[in-house]
């Protein structure tokens, strides 16, 4: 498994990895598939710049981009000092085999070297078992519940709020 920063190259991989999880678990992320498909090529090609306060991971294997994950800093200067991680997703055919840990794992082990980071957040939805607990075994806590955080065809979904103290 090979994992690294995505560039506007991995465009196409992204994109159909990225509908792939919002059409698979739309509970899990806040975008509408609908909404994604819409997006013009280039809008989703600027997700895919590396910038000082934002990138996005991808897990390769056989040079097949099956896994993802995004790191981003409070946009605030006063607020530089947290990151949050976000877009988790695996595709189900390489489940269970650590993929999801090595991308988690890889952003902590960056976030670590920068010394101004204190800490890591994320939202899961709260039925996501098997991702909450991989983020309790690589450290981060249960901080809050956000009730009714979105909807999706009328049902209401609730988050938790996680934290990780470098």
């Amino acid at each position: 498994m090979i994992i690294r920063t995505l560039t506007p190259a991995d465009l196409e991989g992204y994109r159909l990895l990225r509908l792939a999880a919002l059409q698979e678990q739309p509970p899990a992320f806040g975008t509408p598939v609908e909404k994604e498909r819409k997006l013009a090529l280039e809008a989703v090609a600027l997700r895919l710049q590396e910038s000082e306060d934002t990138y996005l991971l991808g897990a390769f294997l056989d040079y097949l981009l099956v896994g993802l994950i995004r790191f981003s800093l409070f946009e605030e200067a006063n607020e530089k000092h947290r990151g949050f991680i976000a877009s988790l997703y695996v595709q189900p055919d390489f489940r269970r085999r650590g993929i999801a840990r090595a991308l988690v794992t890889e952003v902590l082990l960056r976030a670590r070297r920068d010394s101004s980071l204190r800490r890591i957040h994320l939202t899961v939805v709260t039925g996501q078992e098997a991702a909450i607990q991989l983020y309790k075994l690589l450290g981060f806590c249960i901080y809050g519940t956000e009730r009714e955080a979105f909807s999706k065809a009328g049902q209401f979904y609730d988050e938790y709020l996680m934290e990780l103290t470098l």
